[in-house]
């Protein structure tokens, strides 16, 4: 299963949205806070969810419903989203009802309807943990209707229990089939794809899960942010796809249909947004993940067609042109992606900005002594190897000849 096209009206802060040329792989969105990338993942889970309980996705202010429609495998499925009521904190609430062909779908009427809805996953910005005891092994929850609120993401409280049980389990012979071992084998190769020097190590008889490090042995949850955030997306995935389809026995691995990340860069240093796409499609290549970043080191890693950067006005949005980078923007600097892909104005602090206006200003008025003192506040402010630091003597020169 893969998006092809996405269009939004008068969904949350959206008037009007359409994206028509998906990326089968993964879609990176960038643009300005508020523009409304959380609203669009938002939308498309809501898209997937089938319960008919409340929720919480709003209606434009002001209107009384909105419409999303999404284009999947060459077919049109469209989504009305009418608010019932309002309560006291703001949310509004849906009714629920999925409408394609013109005919009306409530809750599940086909197997196919039923498969649409499982093959999406969300994962949403609540991706840290903290320590959990696990005093016993539960056994694995039912899969039906597991999708039911795929709006509020996966449940991170199930990861760790997950783990252990499938490595308890996996001692025994013929206690887990062949595709959980190979999806345990999958997770554990997970906790070295940021590191390979931390590797996991064993489960204690206190049901705790410890990682070797280069430092020595130490709980899961003692792992930095970075680490635990990106072992919540990989590691979740892997149980989520294991808990959906039992009957059906699916790799993760093979898994094809959508992911969703919300600020896919959560909690990680520079380096390891630089990495994280490439883990993700590499761990599950036949998924198509749709996500969300402030980073210009994530949009680093894109191929071409693979960056939604978002513009607009009072709601109505588009995704920006980017014709300019054919092949991507792996050979584009850091500050190119911010000043012509995610349209950050000035990459200069405001102490720069007023040190080089006075250096200029004291050049055109060829006052020598105001422009030595700026070179001199200047000089100081740049970095060692910055490459127009000659230019600036040079000007400066100029004047005392």
């Amino acid at each position: 299963m893969k998006i092809e096209l996405l269009e939004i009206k008068n969904i949350g802060g959206i008037s009007s949205l359409l994206i028509d040329n998906f990326d089968p792989k993964i879609n990176i969105i960038c643009g300005k806070n508020g523009i409304g990338k959380t609203n669009i993942l938002d939308s498309i889970a809501t898209f997937f969810s089938p319960t008919i309980e409340n929720i919480y996705l709003n209606v434009k202010s002001g209107l009384e419903k909105g419409d999303i429609k999404i284009l999947i495998d060459k077919k049109i499925y469209k989504r009305e989203i009418t608010k019932l009521y309002t309560n006291l904190t703001g949310y509004s609430y849906d009714e629920v009802w999925i409408k394609k062909d013109n005919e009306s779908y409530q809750g599940f009427e086909s197997e196919k309807q039923k498969l649409i809805y499982k093959k999406i996953l969300y994962l949403k910005t609540e991706r840290n943990f903290n320590y959990q005891e696990e005093s016993s092994i539960q056994a694995d929850p039912s899969e039906q209707r597991r999708e039911i609120q795929n709006f509020k993401g996966i449940n991170k409280k199930e990861i760790k229990q997950w783990f252990i049980s499938r490595k308890l389990h996996s001692a025994h012979p013929d206690h887990l089939t062949t595709i959980q071992q190979k999806n345990f084998e999958l997770a554990k190769a997970c906790f070295s794809l940021l590191d390979r020097d931390f590797i996991f190590s064993k489960i204690t008889t206190k049901n705790e899960i410890i990682i070797n490090t280069p430092t020595g042995e130490i709980y899961f949850e003692l792992l930095s942010s970075g680490f635990k955030s990106t072992l919540f997306i990989l590691l979740g995935i892997i149980k989520e796809i294991e808990y959906r389809f039992q009957s059906d026995n699916i790799l993760a691995s093979n898994f094809d249909g959508v992911i969703l990340i919300d600020e896919i860069e959560l909690h990680l240093h520079p380096e390891w947004q630089g990495k994280i796409c490439s883990i993700l499609t590499k761990t599950f290549p036949q998924a198509q993940f749709i996500v969300s970043t402030h980073s210009p080191h994530v949009i680093q890693t894109a191929e071409i067609n693979q960056v939604i950067a978002l513009s607009g006005k009072n709601g109505h949005l588009e995704k920006s042109t980017v014709d300019i980078a054919p092949y991507g923007f792996k050979g584009w600097t850091i500050e190119e992606i911010l000043s012509d892909v995610m349209k950050m104005n000035d990459l200069r602090t405001k102490i720069y900005r007023e040190a080089k206006n006075k250096f200029d200003n004291a050049l055109d008025e060829n006052n020598i002594e105001a422009a030595t003192e700026a070179y001199k506040k200047l000089d100081k402010l740049l970095h060692p190897q910055y490459a127009l630091r000659p230019l600036f003597k040079m000007q400066l020169d100029s004047l005392k000849d």
